[in-house]
């Protein structure tokens, strides 16, 4: 698979296509890395779907002409890519806040859409940071961005059994994002807890969870927000990323959600 690119709204969106099967999986990626950590799920889901990975506009190989970090922008951005790709039977497969651009799409485009996969991001939906703990962090941003980043990753998305070179890979992909970028981005995401759950509260399609157990998942605040309109599936993990960390385990769980959409 080769990486392409196309223009749109402004952006040259970088993406990987194997360009063949009549039901495609979009793989969004979280904030900050990049469509490379989908590759063992590319590789295995090639042979029966169209597979495709982008890099989120200011991520990867993308560019970063507009200076719009929200949800809402993103959700236009990848609505408009399987519209120019003439995708059809998209099963949408995001990861952390990846998740969060899956909803706005599927908000604008819930033709094409199918099915709804999400990795290891509602674990408390609804839930907000206090906004001293926001200020706090983004003040430890705006001063040292890498360091801030960091210790971000290893509190809230590594532990300490995490494998060595997933928390070496991570932090540097942390670490060379672009403030620009990462600081509004993150702002935006600890914001974005009411939207979302406005988003749930008006899904059509069944939403999929895929949840790691290295941090808890309220299962009640999914309940309060979907009712019966989810199904959430839990795996074993020490990180934030089971899409590298435990490929086969992951591939086998959207397998058998993908089989059921």
């Amino acid at each position: 698979m080769e990486n392409k690119k196309i223009n749109i709204n402004g952006e040259s969106i970088a993406y990987l296509d194997n360009e063949k099967g009549n039901t495609t999986l979009l793989f969004l990626h979280g904030a900050f890395i990049n469509k490379e950590y989908w590759n063992a799920q590319l590789s295995y889901f090639s042979k029966n779907y169209r597979v495709i990975a982008v890099d989120l506009p200011g991520h990867g190989k993308s560019t970063h002409n507009i200076k719009d970090w929200t949800g809402p922008r993103f959700g236009k951005d990848i609505s408009k890519f399987i519209q120019e790709l003439a995708l059809q039977n998209v099963i949408i497969i995001g990861h952390s806040f990846g998740s969060d651009v899956m909803l706005e799409t599927v908000t604008i485009n819930d033709t094409d859409i199918i099915g709804l996969v999400e990795i290891d991001h509602m674990k408390n939906v609804g839930m907000e940071l206090p906004k001293e703990a926001v200020d706090q962090i983004v003040a430890g941003l705006n001063a040292d961005f890498e360091a801030t980043c960091e210790q971000f990753a290893k509190q809230a998305l590594l532990t300490e059994a995490t494998d060595p070179e997933i928390v070496s890979r991570l932090l540097a992909d942390y670490k060379e994002m672009n403030p620009e970028i990462g600081i509004p981005l993150l702002k935006y995401g600890f914001s974005y807890p009411p939207s979302e759950t406005e988003l749930l509260k008006g899904l059509k399609l069944k939403l999929y969870s895929i949840h790691v157990n290295y941090a808890p998942t309220n299962e009640e605040s999914l309940r309060k927000y979907l009712g019966n309109n989810y199904e959430l599936h839990k795996m074993e993990g020490t990180c934030h990323y089971p899409m590298i960390e435990n490929a086969k385990k992951l591939d086998a769980l959207l397998e058998t959600i993908i089989t059921k959409i």
